[in-house]
Formats: C-alpha cells, sequence, structure tokens
C-alpha cells in the first residue's frame, strides 16, 4: 500500500469550498477559521502538485483537475462518513461472552431469564453446572466470570468478591408410603437412605442439608428423580424443582416444618470480571 500524501481535513476542506464556492462559507460550515481551512487545501495542491482552483474568480471555480478530483473526493467522503457510522455503532454492538458456573439448586427458569436478559445487551452466558469447588477454581485462574451457589457459613477467599442474589426454598421428597406416617420427625429421616445430588458436599453444606446417617450420593437428575420413585431413599431438594410432577412421589410433612427451610444463593465473582448490570440481572432474576 503506497503512503497517503493527503489527510481527510484537506479532502473534507477541498470538498466543502466546492460546495460553498468561498473560503469564509466553507470555514463556517466546518466551524474552523478561515485560515485554517486555506492551508488545508493550499497543503493539499502542494501536495499534489497541481491547482485546484482559479483564484482569480469569485466564487472561486475549480480547474479541470479540480473538476475531477471532487467527485473522488465525494465519494471518498461518503466512504468515511459510513466509516464512522460503524465505527461509532461497535461499543454497543461487540458481544461479551461470559461463562456462569452453578450448582444444582439454582432455578434453571432464572438462568433462563438471565440468558434471554443479558443476551439483549449483546452479553452472552455459557451456563456450567459443577461443584463449588471447581467454580471457585475456575473464579480464580479466570475460566469462571460469575458464579451463582448455595452459601456458606465461611467467607470465601479475599480476591473473590459476594452478593447475596436470592433464596430457594426446601422440602422433604419421598415415594407415597416411603414413610408410614407425618409429620415424620427428624431421627425417622435418619434412618432412611437419603439421595444427595452431590459428589463433593463442602462441610458447611453438609451440616445443613445432610440429615440422614446414610447417603447416596446422585448427581445426575434423571436418575435421582428415579431412585425416588423406585422407593430408593429420599431427599431434600428445592421446590422449584416440581417433583410432584412425578408419578408415586410427593412432598413430606415433617416436624421441622416450614421453618428453616429455605437457603440463600450467593454470587461470587472477581474483581473487574463483572460489570453492576450482569449483577443487577441476577437479581431480578432469581
Amino acid at each position: 500500500m503506497e503512503p497517503l500524501h493527503f489527510t481527510l481535513a484537506q479532502i473534507e476542506a477541498f470538498t466543502c469550498v466546492c460546495e460553498s464556492g468561498t473560503l469564509t462559507q466553507a470555514a463556517r460550515r466546518l466551524k474552523k477559521d478561515r485560515t485554517t481551512v486555506s492551508e488545508l487545501v493550499d497543503y493539499l495542491e502542494v501536495d499534489l502538485g497541481y491547482p485546484l482552483f482559479e483564484r482569480r474568480t469569485r466564487p472561486l471555480t475549480l480547474t479541470p483537475q479540480g473538476q475531477l478530483l471532487y467527485r473522488q473526493a465525494r465519494l471518498f467522503l461518503h466512504e468515511a462518513e459510513a466509516f464512522s457510522r460503524i465505527a461509532g455503532q461497535i461499543p454497543a454492538r461487540v458481544d461479551t461472552h461470559l461463562t456462569l458456573c452453578y450448582d444444582l439448586f439454582t432455578p434453571r427458569r432464572a438462568l433462563l431469564l438471565l440468558t434471554q436478559q443479558l443476551a439483549q445487551q449483546h452479553i452472552h452466558l455459557d451456563l456450567i453446572a459443577c461443584e463449588r469447588a471447581e467454580a471457585e477454581k475456575g473464579l480464580n485462574d479466570g475460566s469462571v466470570d460469575i458464579a451463582v451457589f448455595q452459601a456458606l457459613n465461611r467467607t470465601v477467599n479475599d480476591s473473590l468478591h459476594w452478593r447475596a442474589v436470592g433464596s430457594v426454598s426446601l422440602a422433604v421428597y419421598a415415594r407415597e408410603g416411603f414413610f408410614e406416617q407425618g409429620p415424620v420427625s427428624l431421627l425417622h429421616l435418619a434412618s432412611k437412605t437419603q439421595l444427595m445430588p452431590f459428589r463433593d458436599l463442602p462441610p458447611a453444606l453438609a451440616a445443613r442439608l445432610q440429615i440422614a446417617d446414610r447417603i447416596a450420593r446422585v448427581n445426575e437428575m434423571s436418575l435421582l428423580e428415579s431412585l425416588l420413585q423406585s422407593g430408593c431413599g429420599w431427599a431434600f431438594l428445592p421446590d422449584h424443582f416440581n417433583l410432584e410432577r412425578l408419578e408415586g412421589v410427593g412432598r413430606v410433612e415433617t416436624e421441622m416444618g416450614e421453618k428453616g427451610l429455605t437457603h440463600p444463593l450467593v454470587a461470587l465473582w472477581k474483581p473487574g470480571r463483572v460489570n453492576a448490570a450482569v449483577l443487577a440481572a441476577l437479581e431480578r432474576c432469581i
């Protein structure tokens, strides 16, 4: 590519003088002083090596070379204006891609709603279900941008920020007739196998979710639902799973009642990775 010997400002000044007829009118349109416009045209003529205007006439008239160049200059400015419009729109159009990790208890409807809302802001989500330890590792090494998990009774490390974004309601579910009568006591719950939808349950979470002495870890929901239907155990799970849709499975009345059967959800992120708009959308959706 050959180097250019003129500037956009020179082409713009030349074109404006052609269309205005005088340096004074062109300067007014360009919001520059007359001397600046005159110098831009003079330097363009020097760079080209031939005159563009007959300066003995008023208004200024184009030389034959100037007439040929004006048509090309006008086309050039149309392209420059198109370039400017596209360049101005790019910040609003550039897509942002974020990775969000979540655990089994995070409402799927909330994640769907969040995905739809952020897509309108050109923010696209990769949604990855995983254990909290894996998510925190990803947050620290930069492969994960934000995570939504159940709150733990411990602080996160110094490099991560957190914010409560909602809560989930929990209940006991089992096959009809799995427990002989209700309300079921904690002792009776503890004596039966509890289906646990986590591979690796942090101690703080186990203290809240694990009731039975014997647990069976099943982190694939379709299989866990089948085990519930088969009477292979009971589960302490969020209401939004809608497990009562399963044939033969129902909500179990317990001596715990409704007290204490909610659990907060928190968002975790590394400073600078997630903006306030994403966090606000997350709080609205959950």
